[in-house]
């Protein structure tokens, strides 16, 4: 992944925004449709290389490839709602901060971190839609908030969104890796991982550089 740090947020934004869609609702037809389209392999290929993440793309493109857009679409909700919905709680894995707090037992939802995520959603100048009915620690809601701290260059909030996220997403991407192993689900949490990884490596760097320059001008 090149360093410049145009192409480092961009990629970024893309990544989140991307990730955020996949995991913010079962997917439509229209939307599968978009995946499985030629310009939308080419985007998930590119999102693997600028996140260093070439076999996690690769595995979510192989099952993306294995049904055809209608019959994958209904595999995909009937996964999506297995894993993330909560209704077969011994195979659940509940896409919010909350649930993966330490001493949580995984069914205890809200509290501090949906507290906290309010409160960086209006400091983004950001809501949830009425037509939302999830709370604010979600992970697409977490994710489109990273999307907006970096277009916005709010440098600050992106790494707190950043610290954030590796607070919990290893364990929910771990828990995900074995009830999904070799699915879509599955692959999404590895590049879901990289993300996270290359957006710390990329705030760190550009803070690093701003702070050179600074020692730089008042040397």
């Amino acid at each position: 992944m090149s360093r410049d740090t145009a192409t480092d947020v961009s990629a970024l934004m893309t990544a989140a925004d991307w990730l955020g869609g996949v995991f913010a609702a079962p997917p439509d037809a229209g939307l599968v449709e978009t995946y499985v389209a030629p310009a939308g392999r080419d985007a998930l290929a590119q999102m693997g290389e600028q996140l260093s993440a070439r076999e996690a793309a690769q595995a979510i493109d192989q099952a993306l490839t294995r049904e055809a857009p209608t019959p994958l679409a209904v595999t995909l909700q009937r996964r999506y709602t297995a894993l993330f919905e909560g209704i077969f709680p011994p195979s659940a894995v509940l896409p919010y901060e909350s649930a993966w707090q330490p001493g949580a037992d995984g069914t205890v939802l809200g509290g501090t971190p949906v507290t906290e995520m309010e409160a960086t959603l209006r400091a983004l100048d950001l809501h949830v839609s009425g037509e939302c009915c999830e709370p604010a620690d979600h992970l697409a809601i977490e994710l489109a908030a990273l999307a907006m701290a970096l277009r916005d260059g709010q440098k600050r909030i992106a790494q707190e969104l950043i610290r954030r996220l590796q607070g919990w997403v290893p364990a929910f991407c771990a828990a995900l890796t074995r009830q999904d192993a070799g699915g879509f689900y599955g692959a999404a949490g590895d590049l879901l991982l990289a993300l996270i990884r290359e957006s710390a490596a990329a705030l760190e760097g550009e803070e690093a550089i701003a702070t050179e320059r600074i020692e730089g001008e008042f040397a």
